[in-house]
């Protein structure tokens, strides 16, 4: 009993650093390894990898054994045969009921089979498919993982600069209403730090409200309470080495695992206008038979026993030669397919196209606008100062107290909501290029205090 107390508090601390997730990276391997999707999308992968195995089974020979035991019948008769130095012999057997055993073997492996050729490229395209469907998904669990995170640390950034606001305000109409007390201030200063407390009070309870929505979506994604997340407050943005537009949008263009899915799906339904053509083609197999029958009973002519043997080696020709119409108007149905998958993928550039220019364009100007948004928020607080002190004389009036105090707060909240999304346009060009991966991660990573 006297351990329990230790127990509880070790087991209160495993929960609490169970539940810690300091940094993009260990919010990234929570999701990897708990997130439905991505174990979806992890089968999916282990499965295709079974039909590069299909492929190869497509050319290996089959081999069949078949028997058969019943009753059975035969009437064989014979004419103009030659026996004993005898022509013109006759030859009856007869067997109205009798034991029939019947035993058969085969093997066949294909040689020439335009079809097979077809499926078997199918099948070798199809784990291709897979292989960048598993790339893809990986990409969109990190493109989740890092939108949720950076969701509850912009929405954290944003309470608590609207809490520090409403602070200010709190005071400031205190202040405005010790002083209407003694006279130095008008009913309307008090009217106005009145409807200004109620308007900041209800933006903090919005945001309130987001952030424990953005809180619950990333605990279902990460299974982890999102504590003491770290923030992205490194200047440096911009990577050090960024190529031009045009560079990304031809790598993009290259490695784009959507891309890559289309361009294989047209693939694939190339070779399944092929198979549909090799309907009428012509096909040779290596084929190996062997089959016995025996056959013993009563007949019209008395007791018979009849047994015969059949077996060949060789090769097999199967030519068909009319179909009726049926194989050419599938191919060209097939053949209409591969060209609508032909313009998708055109759209489907130009649409990549776009959106490795959109990120690369906010990633490449990150460095100027920050600049920029940082004197606009210094200048903010040197403004609101002033006002503040200005007010006191009399100088400023409360509405202009009270509006300095807004606009600094969203100069402060500025910063703040550019350097969160710098941060995610950042794997938004390694996502559209086909590059995102842990090494990418781990450099927005760098970013975060």
């Amino acid at each position: 009993m006297k351990r329990l107390p230790l127990i509880a508090a070790l087991t209160l601390t495993g929960i609490g650093s169970a539940t810690h997730a300091a940094d993009l990276m260990s919010a990234w391997q929570a999701a990897l390894s708990r997130d439905p999707e991505i174990a979806a999308a992890r089968a999916l992968h282990e499965q295709a990898s079974l039909r590069q195995e299909q492929a190869k089974a497509l050319w290996a020979p089959t081999v069949s054994a078949g028997g058969a035991l019943g009753v059975g019948g035969t009437d064989s008769r014979t004419k103009g045969a030659e026996a004993m130095g005898q022509s013109d012999v006759s030859f009856k057997t007869n067997v109205n009921a009798g034991a029939l055993a019947r035993v058969s073997i085969g093997a066949q492996k294909a040689w020439i089979n335009p079809e097979r050729e077809a499926q078997s490229k199918q099948l070798e395209l199809s784990s291709q498919i897979a292989q960048a469907q598993w790339q893809l998904a990986q990409q969109a669990l990190m493109m989740r993982t890092a939108q949720r995170y950076f969701d509850v640390v912009g929405a954290e950034l944003t309470l608590n600069v609207l809490q520090r606001q409403q602070q200010a305000v709190q005071q400031a109409a205190a202040e405005i209403n010790k002083r209407q007390s003694v006279g130095d201030a008008s009913v309307m200063d008090v009217q106005e730090a009145k409807a200004r407390t109620s308007e900041i009070r209800a933006h903090v309870l919005t945001q309130e409200n987001n952030l424990a929505m953005k809180q619950v979506a990333y605990r279902q994604l990460v299974g982890q309470e999102p504590t003491h997340l770290l923030t992205p407050v490194n200047v440096n943005l911009k990577p050090t080495q960024l190529a031009d537009a045009n560079t990304w949008v031809q790598r993009a263009k290259q490695q784009s695992p959507s891309l890559q899915m289309m361009g294989l799906q047209q693939a694939i339904q190339s070779q399944e206008a092929k198979r549909v053509k090799a309907g009428n083609a012509m096909t040779v197999d290596w084929v190996a038979q062997a089959q016995m029958d025996r056959l013993s009973g009563q007949g019209m002519y008395g007791s018979a026993s009849n047994q015969m043997m059949q077996y060949m080696v060789g090769l097999q020709l199967n030519a068909p030669l009319s179909t009726g119409g049926m194989v050419e108007a599938r191919e060209r149905e097939a053949l209409k397919q591969v060209e609508k998958l032909r313009y998708d993928q055109e759209a489907a550039e130009l649409q990549v196209e776009q959106n490795v220019r959109d990120a690369w364009q906010s990633v490449s100007t990150a460095q100027a606008r920050l600049q920029a948004l940082g004197q606009s928020e210094q200048a903010s607080k040197a403004r609101l100062a002033a006002t503040r002190q200005a007010h006191r004389t009399g100088a400023r009036t409360t509405n202009e107290w009270l509006g300095a105090e807004h606009d600094a707060a969203q100069a402060e909240l500025a910063v703040m909501q550019l350097r969160i999304q710098t941060a995610m346009d950042q794997l938004r060009l390694s996502a559209a290029c086909g590059e995102l991966g842990e090494a990418q991660l781990r450099q927005v990573n760098v970013l975060l205090k």
